[in-house]
């Protein structure tokens, strides 16, 4: 009996590649859908969660990574004095403009941290080195962002903020979750390069937008920020796993994005599944005889429903296997483009157990019909 529904998909192989190429289409856009909000929100927190520090300290109610209040740069001796600080670094972001060769401009932002230092996110170079960071007016960008950038080479000189840089290195794979390139520098350079121009007149160094903190060794590193809050003015201290969460939903809800990538993957499914329930809903009907005469033979229901199932199955599995295909194709194309597209195994065992699940329910519209069916119309003129 459970030969008989691949038999029936052989039989009619224009409705099998229909209902095949409707699971594809779920896959697919399900599976890369998925994978480029992963990559996205990835890229979000990025330079959080690469980094050694313990704590990031930051101005009240900042939302995300990319949009931070300046703080007062003696802020900074207040929290070297909380117990279990061990290490405290200064870490700037700010936003800037890069002149194009065309004469127009792309905006940048800035990231300034200490080259010295230990605790800001290591750079994953493709070219040049770090150290270049210690001469004077360098930078260095990611090698994806380069066709923004008007297409620099390594020792290009450009212009940033009406001022000289020299492009001494190229990352891989270290984009910002916005449209905006990071720009990497020295904090000195970049002062000068991002729109922290206004200087404290007591240090005559511009104010400074994260804290990052190493803790003592055994710490307790909630006790720690709640100190830190309670004896330094107008700051909020986050651990570091808990900044990278928060700045990855402010991107996800608070903005729409991960809704509208979430929406397009539901449309994939549902046409999906229309069309694979619509194909062997019409399989079914078109056999309804052949199925009465085995009704008639003494088939029972169970018997009935597992060929209308197995033909989801087969649909579905094959389905599947080329959709997983296609989209691990086009996620190394789009990697290759510099848009990140990750496909981690639970997303894999997801879009297949979806897509089972997807095959199933559709053959459920066909088994609710063979439940209608009499025997006796098999004797029917």
């Amino acid at each position: 009996m459970i030969s008989i529904g691949w038999r029936n998909l052989r039989s009619d192989r224009v409705r099998m590649g229909v209902a095949v190429c409707g699971v594809v289409f779920a896959v697919v856009l399900v599976t890369m859908e998925v994978g480029m909000l992963l990559g996205l929100v990835q890229n979000a927190s990025l330079l959080i969660d690469r980094s050694r520090a313990d704590l990031w300290v930051s101005a009240l109610n900042v939302k995300t990574f990319d949009f931070a209040t300046p703080l007062d740069q003696r802020k900074r001796y207040l929290i070297e004095a909380v117990p279990g600080v061990a290490r405290v670094e200064e870490y700037n972001v700010s936003y800037s403009s890069w002149k194009l060769p065309d004469g127009g401009n792309a905006n940048v932002q800035v990231i300034g941290f200490d080259v010295h230092g230990r605790l800001a996110a290591p750079l994953d170079l493709a070219s040049g080195s770090v150290e270049a960071l210690h001469n004077q007016d360098t930078v260095i960008i990611d090698e994806a962002e380069r066709a923004k950038l008007g297409n620099p080479r390594l020792g290009d000189f450009v212009e940033i903020m009406d001022r000289r840089a020299r492009v001494a290195g190229f990352t891989r794979g270290m984009r910002s979750f916005t449209t905006t390139p990071y720009v990497f520098a020295s904090l000195d350079r970049g002062e000068r390069y991002g729109y922290l121009t206004s200087k404290d007149a007591n240090h005559g160094r511009t104010p400074a937008v994260y804290f990052l903190v190493k803790l003592d060794a055994g710490a307790d590193a909630g006790a720690v920020c709640e100190a830190i809050e309670a004896q330094v003015p107008g700051v909020e201290a986050h651990l570091r796993g808990s900044f990278g969460w928060r700045t990855r939903m402010y991107w996800l809800f608070e903005t729409g994005v991960g809704i509208a990538f979430l929406a397009a993957a539901l449309l994939g499914v549902l046409v999906g599944g229309v069309i694979v329930s619509q194909t062997l809903y019409a399989m079914t009907v078109e056999r309804l005889p052949e199925f009465g005469v085995l009704k008639a033979m003494g088939a029972t229901m169970n018997e009935l429903s597992r060929v209308v199932l197995e033909q989801g199955i087969v649909c579905g599995v094959t389905g599947l296997l080329a959709g997983l295909g296609i989209s691990v194709g086009l996620a190394m194309a789009s990697s290759k483009a510099g848009t990140l597209v990750l496909m981690p195994w639970p997303l894999l065992a997801g879009v297949a157990c979806l897509t089972m699940a997807l095959c199933s329910t559709a053959a459920m519209v066909s088994i609710a019909r063979l439940r209608r069916i009499e025997p006796a119309m098999v004797f029917r003129a």
